[in-house]
């Protein structure tokens, strides 16, 4: 395996393949966890096999790096409040969270199967895999995760036999529904509540950076924030506890903290005498009150950072569950001089009377849209739908996920002002950007 698919398999085990511990814990907390009304979540275990390969040469790819690059392209492609986490050599997991209907599950893993057959580079040929996959509806009453799972996983395996489709859908198993909770109580409302509280106190949440790049000059034009918990040695990512936060009703306080961080990083950077550009922090639905516009003041004034550097992501659906107090909240936030980004557009309620209506700079074009954009169909089409409309407005876009060089070049050439994703880089801590930053603009 080359230098570039090792990396990328480095990249994938540390950002987006959850280990099986890690994995239960999730299943424990969604199984727990009343849904939303008219919500529906499902287990979706893909098989990974080996079907017809091209090769000129003797080199070969292992299960695992074969598994890496195929997480790879299924990460991409799910939102950010999924999951994504190994099961063996040759099976990935997915939990997919607040679907509309149980009918969407099917629909995505259509497109999982899809994305994951593309041929994969081994050797001097191509090796073309093989997927199936089992679905699973999670149940209203409780089962043992590692049932579900093992369940699921048995379901993808006998897809690959009794399936013409590749994919069988699934009731979760009969399971006792008392005594259940797994020994660190990784489900428990009281548990998310603790930990949480003791993360913000004892300082074990972190911000990494994601740059953002112009199309046109190919400098950065702005950061996004991401956050983390370092817990321990353990690296938490934001689809682990991000939406236990927001069903404990603690999301409030790390959002305020995100923001803080980010204004006080800004000030650091500036302090050293280095010139970045604006950083983007994502507002939670909870945010979304007046008495935000006081801790954002707050935030600016006490780390002097002019408001112009600050950018606001809101997602669509924060917009919707507070429509009245998130216009007086966007009107005085710009009024302020902060810049407001509309963030996952086309993945809920979209609309773009709302662009005309609502003050928003920037329109963030999903990676779910974004990972389709060269297959000529309709991820492709609503792209340059939101980018001519975006245009129309004087909005710019950015595009989220953004892969590869062919991806960025079809969003270039479709009017698109800026891009983001792994094939620039990952998020990086404070130290590493910094360095990253340097070391582009100085190949410019």
């Amino acid at each position: 395996m080359n230098d570039t698919n090792a990396l990328r398999r480095q990249v994938v085990l540390a950002d987006l393949l959850l280990d099986r511990q890690r994995l239960l814990r999730a299943l424990s907390l969604e199984l727990r966890t009343p849904s939303p009304p008219n919500s529906h979540s499902a287990l979706v275990v893909l098989h990974v096999g080996r079907g017809q390969r091209t090769a000129t040469s003797q080199s070969a790819i292992s299960d695992a790096d074969l598994l890496a690059t195929i997480a790879f392209r299924i990460g991409s492609r799910i939102r950010r409040r999924d999951l994504i986490g190994r099961v063996s050599d040759q099976q990935i997991a997915i939990l997919l969270r607040d679907l509309g209907s149980r009918e969407a599950a099917v629909q995505v893993t259509r497109r999982f199967i899809r994305a994951g057959e593309s041929p994969v580079p081994c050797g001097n040929g191509l090796l073309y895999p093989i997927l199936s996959a089992g679905i699973t509806h999670l149940p209203q009453v409780p089962v043992w995760p590692a049932t579900l799972l093992e369940h699921t996983s048995d379901v993808a395996d006998q897809a690959i036999r009794e399936s013409a489709s590749r994919f069988l859908v699934t009731e979760a198993p009969c399971a006792p529904t008392e005594g259940i909770n797994p020994p660190d109580e990784a489900g428990n409302e009281q548990y998310w509540r603790s930990a949480i509280g003791r993360a913000l106190s004892d300082s074990e949440f972190r911000l990494h950076y994601q740059p953002q790049i112009d199309m046109r000059t190919h400098r950065l034009t702005g950061l996004e924030a991401l956050i983390r918990w370092q817990r321990d040695d353990e690296l938490i990512m934001p689809g682990e506890f991000i939406p236990a936060a927001e069903r404990c009703d603690v999301i409030g306080p790390i959002g305020d903290w995100t923001l803080q961080e980010a204004c006080r990083q800004l000030d650091q950077w500036h302090k050293a005498g280095e010139e970045y550009p604006r950083v983007a922090v994502n507002l939670s639905a909870q945010q979304m009150r007046v008495q935000t516009l006081e801790t954002v003041r707050y935030a600016l004034r006490h780390h002097r950072v002019p408001p112009d550097k600050l950018e606001i992501e809101i997602t669509e659906s924060s917009l919707i569950s507070h429509l009245d107090e998130a216009a007086t909240l966007m009107n005085e936030l710009v009024a302020m001089g902060v810049r407001l980004s509309l963030d996952d557009f086309g993945t809920g309620y979209s609309s773009f009377v709302r662009l005309k209506r609502w003050p928003f700079g920037t329109v963030k074009i999903d990676y779910q849209f974004v990972a389709g954009v060269l297959l000529g169909g309709y991820d492709t089409e609503l792209i340059r739908a939101i980018i001519a409309i975006a245009r129309k407005l004087e909005i710019e876009t950015v595009a989220e996920g953004v892969e590869t060089s062919a991806q960025r070049d079809a969003l270039a050439s479709m009017g698109c002002h800026a891009w983001q994703g792994y094939h620039c880089t990952r998020p990086l801590p404070p130290g590493h950007i910094e360095t990253f930053i340097r070391d582009w603009h100085g190949r410019l």
